[in-house]
């Protein structure tokens, strides 16, 4: 069946809501663990990008999953891994930022994966990666797991929007090598570790 656009609608394919965004970024996140490769995380980022910034609004004004995209009420170090997906959003897209994207932008070093860097030593893993702010290293496979933890709670209708996930949280803090604690690694960093 066909449907004829009206004056302020974008032609999609089957992708009409956030939710339904949310199950593409299931499928990019499928084909992005298969591999860690940079195309499948050009996919993710870019979609995970949208669907927190652009595709909210077409939820409903009251939806709680709406309301979990809303910048000023999530803590500031999911705030951190957002301008991250930002950065890879913008910076994929348009290749060269302009001045007002440049002057947002956290990444610091962005790191191929076939770098025998401290970090790579460091956590053992030889991925696509990024440095923030000198001292966050966020893997793909790390920040793919934060981010996917994340769109979990926002379609989460049964667990409110004053109770972000601890874990979520715990594992970005986990990301900031200057001020790791000791112990164990979270749950979240750990997953799809063996990939």
């Amino acid at each position: 069946m066909s449907k004829q656009l009206q004056k302020y609608d974008g032609p999609v394919f089957g992708i009409t809501n956030s939710l339904e965004l949310f199950q593409k970024l299931k499928h990019d996140s499928l084909n992005l663990r298969k591999n860690w490769h940079s195309y499948d995380a050009f996919n993710f980022l870019v979609t995970s990008w949208h669907l927190f910034y652009d595709w909210k609004n077409s939820d409903p004004r009251n939806a709680l999953s709406r309301e979990k995209r809303d910048k000023n009420k999530l803590p500031k170090e999911m705030n951190l891994v957002l301008d991250i997906v930002r950065d890879f959003a913008n910076g994929s897209k348009h290749f060269k930022l302009d001045e007002k994207s440049e002057n947002k932008r956290r990444v610091d070093e962005v790191h191929v994966g076939d770098e025998a860097g401290l970090y790579e030593y460091f956590f053992h893993e030889n991925l696509l990666a990024v440095t923030v702010d000198e001292h966050w290293y966020f893997s793909i496979r790390v920040l793919h797991n934060i981010v996917m933890s994340y769109f979990d709670w926002v379609f989460d209708d049964g667990i409110p929007v004053k109770q972000f996930p601890d874990a979520v949280k715990e594992t970005i803090l986990y990301c900031n090598i200057a001020n790791r604690e000791t112990g164990e690694p979270p749950e979240i960093w750990l997953l799809n570790a063996d990939n």
